[in-house]
């Protein structure tokens, strides 16, 4: 290729979906992808659960739901890719009065927004999980809009789409620096040599931080651990039910399609870092919180953990679009473990970035990294 009009770093799922949206709006358009391991979606991407909800405590994430999960509806027809979207539903529950109290007034914002939420009260809770323990429950809130698809299926279909408009990606690059001329982005440098480009967009997840660094630009994100245990199926839990979410503790409880379970969270409070070793203590704490709200899970067999990254900013909104003051760099850092999830509305919108100087399919405004100079406000649905 000769120089790329835009270089993605990342080929994960939001750095394929960016070169896809790129190329759907300006065919005629060079865009290279650089990615660090032997093909796409092999880093954070294949960690991911596939979860996709509606139910957000703010505005900004509700429309970034809105803006994707239509896009994974008509994902086969786009991309030859199903991502085979199951609505479950997902199911928040809590022990807390004023954890109740945000989680109806995050139902009526999504209401506003068009979103069919329902507020439970204990009594209602048992007929979505069998054997759910809701004695010492204050309430929680359903939504049959939500679900789960394939995040493998979704990154394939992005870069294959990519690559037969034009994309070239390129494996096994490490971006050392991020070069800069004259107050903009001039390109970047990889243990192959330089490559030049007037747009640079960093894509690279749970090292978007880092690499914004090399660039001279400071991103609040850091990276945590999530780990998964992959549960063998239990009777009386192998049936349909929602992805349930315990507010109080983080425990999470995901039935997939083949019948396994995924049980994770708990994790909030663990220390920054890129380790992805298991931590042995970590299955007994979410054991321990889900056999609290689903006793039947005291007999859970544990198949194997693994442990993804995710990288949290202090609002727990991703951080997007152009940086002030360096002309052609643009952020897509800080996913919150929601990568998958939204990816489709983040590579939409920085191809409007890019491509118009502007998103136009939502405000970036409460996204931008400038939002730091002052306050901001925290997303209450992140666990």
């Amino acid at each position: 290729m000769q120089r790329p009009d835009v270089l993605v770093v990342g080929g994960g799922i939001i750095g394929c979906s960016t070169a896809y949206h790129l190329l759907l709006r300006d065919p005629a358009l060079r865009v290279l992808v650089l990615e660090r391991e032997a093909m796409v979606g092999m880093g954070s991407t294949s960690k991911a659960t596939g979860g996709i909800r509606h139910q957000f405590s703010t505005e900004v994430n509700v429309r970034l739901t809105q803006l994707s999960l239509p896009v994974y509806l008509r994902f086969e027809e786009e991309t030859g890719y199903s991502v085979f979207f199951r609505p479950h539903g997902y199911l928040f529950v809590t022990r807390s009065n004023e954890i109740f109290a945000t989680m109806r007034d995050a139902v009526a914002l999504q209401h506003r927004l068009g979103v069919r939420t329902r507020v439970l009260e204990p009594g209602e809770i048992g007929q979505f999980v069998p054997g759910i323990r809701t004695d010492d429950l204050a309430g929680g809130t359903f939504c049959d809009q939500d679900g789960s698809a394939e995040p493998a299926a979704a990154v394939q279909g992005f870069a294959s789409r990519a690559r037969a408009m034009g994309a070239e990606f390129r494996f096994g690059e490490d971006v050392s620096a991020v070069l800069k001329s004259v107050g903009r982005v001039a390109g970047v440098e990889t243990a192959g040599g330089r490559i030049e480009a007037g747009t640079v967009v960093i894509a690279a997840g749970p090292y978007g931080a880092q690499l914004a660094a090399l660039g001279g630009v400071e991103v609040p994100a850091q990276t945590f651990r999530r780990q998964v245990n992959v549960v063998a199926p239990l009777p009386e839990l192998d049936v349909e039910m929602p992805l349930l979410t315990d507010a109080d503790t983080g425990f999470n409880l995901h039935r997939t399609g083949s019948g396994d379970m995924l049980l994770g969270g708990t994790d909030r409070d663990s220390r920054p870092g890129f380790g992805l070793d298991v931590h042995w203590d970590g299955i007994e704490r979410v054991l321990t919180a889900g056999a609290h709200r689903v006793p039947s899970l005291m007999r859970a067999q544990v198949r194997r953990t693994y442990v993804g990254l995710r990288s949290l900013t202090p609002d727990l909104h991703p951080i997007l679009g152009r940086v002030p003051g360096v002309d052609g760099l643009v952020l897509a850092c800080g996913d919150n473990g929601k990568g998958f999830m939204h990816a489709p509305a983040i590579g939409r919108l920085l191809s409007e970035e890019i491509l118009d100087g502007r998103a136009s399919s939502l405000d970036l405004a409460p996204l931008r990294l400038e939002r730091f100079a002052g306050p901001v406000h925290r997303e209450a649905y992140v666990f």
